[in-house]
């Protein structure tokens, strides 16, 4: 094994110029000195094409139309030598030792992926000043694939969180055996696509006192969106998840799916009934509610406890409309 394997950093773009350039020198700054940086611009029509030339030759630019940011990670992945892949969205921030210190772990593990802490910040606020959620932190625990997707979902406590994908140190053989993105999801691409990740790898091991700067910028997501395009790709999204399940389908991951299942239902309904009638289906054929998530505050969650869900979330949806017109 060389010394000092070679790492591709993957940075997708779509008018990202407010911070791309802080991206990139977050990575050309990592402590792991092998390393090369590859910038794919979707489409942009802003400046971020030139700040990234602006770069010279020690990163290689790409562009294509747009096409989403799964596709950019594609094309980026296709031009990766590394024999490691980190991700990078345009808009983050690696801290310095994040790749050395991941990367010493999987030189020790064989066959296991890496994942950090992450650090939320608000755009415009010093990203070194903030602290990893406690909360996420429960769920960053070195385990076994089934066991740590279980976790993160809520099967074993009905609690559960998610990884930003910055936050990941991939093998690219691992990489190679998952598969590419799926470009046919837009919501929750991510999660989908590091389920298979996870499965084809041993293992996870958790980099401590490692850290991932991921950017709060509010309206401006795919996160953030509850638009029937988002919402139907977050549906898509969990019923690959629950195929990629099947091989280990038990009681624990039909009640993990079903949660999963549940999570997306109250967001649908009432505004969406006919994706709602869909994944309630789904709910009934993994075995019925397990779990109903907080709708809101004490108000609500009386409401749904008296009436019923769906008459809660009808208060509440038809409410919040009358209260924003």
């Amino acid at each position: 094994m060389l010394e000092y394997p070679l790492v591709s950093i993957i940075i997708p773009v779509y008018n990202s110029e407010r911070y791309l350039g802080e991206a990139i020198k977050s990575a050309i700054g990592q402590s792991w000195p092998n390393k090369e940086i590859i910038v794919i611009d979707d489409g942009s029509t802003d400046d971020s094409l030139k700040i990234a030339n602006s770069f010279g030759q020690g990163l290689v630019v790409c562009t294509q139309k747009n096409s989403g940011a799964s596709a950019a990670r594609n094309h980026g992945f296709s031009k990766a030598k590394g024999d490691y892949i980190q991700f990078l969205d345009a808009d983050d921030i690696l801290g310095a030792d994040k790749i050395a210190n991941q990367l010493k772990l999987l030189q020790q593990n064989p066959g296991k992926i890496a994942v950090c802490s992450t650090v939320h910040f608000a755009d415009g606020s010093d990203h070194t000043k903030n602290k990893p959620s406690e909360y996420e932190e429960e769920f960053l625990t070195d385990a076994k694939p089934l066991d740590f997707l279980i976790n993160l979902w809520g099967g074993y406590t009905n609690k559960g969180s998610m990884v930003q994908p910055n936050a990941w140190l991939v093998p690219k053989a691992i990489a190679d055996k998952a598969g590419k993105w799926n470009e046919d999801l837009s919501l929750d691409d991510d999660g989908e696509y590091f389920c298979r990740v996870i499965l084809a790898s041993e293992g996870i091991v958790v980099a401590r006192e490692t850290f991932n700067y991921y950017r709060k910028n509010p309206g401006h997501t795919l996160s953030g969106k509850r638009d029937l395009k988002a919402l139907q790709s977050l549906y898509l999204s969990i019923c690959l998840k629950q195929q990629h399940l099947q091989p280990f389908r038990d009681e624990l991951t039909d009640k993990t799916m079903a949660r999963a299942f549940a999570s997306l239902l109250v967001l649908t309904y009432p505004q969406h009934k006919t994706l709602s009638a869909e994944i309630f289906k789904k709910i009934e054929e993994l075995g019925g509610f397990g779990y109903l998530p907080v709708l809101g505050g004490g108000g609500v969650e009386f409401l749904k406890k008296t009436f019923g869900w769906k008459t809660a979330r009808n208060i509440q949806y038809y409410y919040a409309r009358v209260f924003r017109n």
